[in-house]
């Protein structure tokens, strides 16, 4: 039987809150059956995002610094704790069915990752549950926090391939304040773009889902959804 495609969409750089109404908009139209599956795949400008059990204290930076950087903090409907995002860093949002397959979902998100470090030719990357992410012994390189509503998922996982490490400083990362956040690129010869690091996790994700990833334009997905 051949691979059911996955519809995936690339989307650019896109401020956290854009891209959080456009998958709570996308989720709707899924729950109701008049949009499929899709992995929503962007990088976003500085932001931290407080998960549903994140503390303000967990953000490091005064007021003044974080607008020194351009920073953005928001509310995000994820579990977990404070999280980065950043130029630099690929992040994928599967807006799909689950069911209450979560744990399965988590997987498959952190086992795509350590599949695409693989293939940048990061030597060493894992995924684990406790504590929840993807790690290499010199640290955090991926970060997992879902969302599920009427069995269908929101939000996803954080890659950091070139993001400004300045940026590491400004956060307790996920409530562990042991955790030392690393990029790719200071595990590897070269790190493509976010772009296409974005279509290789899209292979990655479909794949172990057992189905292939088929691209659309950001414009077809905006039009579809409104």
């Amino acid at each position: 039987m051949a691979a059911t495609a996955l519809r995936a969409v690339w989307l650019g750089r896109l401020r956290f809150a854009t891209a959080l109404g456009m998958q709570l908009r996308l989720r709707d139209a899924v729950v109701a059956g008049t949009q499929p599956d899709t992995l929503l795949l962007v990088e976003h400008p500085p932001t931290l995002t407080l998960g549903r059990r994140g503390q303000r204290a967990d953000v490091l930076w005064s007021d003044a610094q974080l607008a020194d950087f351009g920073v953005e903090v928001c509310e995000s409907p994820r579990g977990g704790q404070v999280t980065l995002h950043a130029p630099g860093q690929l992040v994928a949002y599967p807006v799909v069915r689950i069911g209450v397959e979560v744990r399965r979902h988590v997987t498959r998100l952190g086992h795509a990752a350590t599949a695409l470090l693989a293939a940048l030719g990061v030597e060493g990357a894992r995924f684990t549950t406790d504590p929840l992410g993807v790690w290499h012994d010199a640290g955090k390189l991926g970060s997992i926090g879902v969302h599920v509503s009427r069995g269908v998922s929101v939000q996803g996982i954080a890659i950091n391939l070139a993001v400004d490490p300045r940026l590491f400083t400004a956060l307790v990362a996920c409530g562990m304040p042991s955790a030392r956040l690393v990029n790719a690129v200071a595990l590897a010869p070269e790190i493509p773009s976010v772009e296409l690091a974005a279509t290789a996790y899209a292979d990655a994700f479909a794949t172990l889902g057992g189905q292939h990833a088929a691209f659309v334009t950001a414009s077809t997905l905006s039009t579809a959804i409104g």
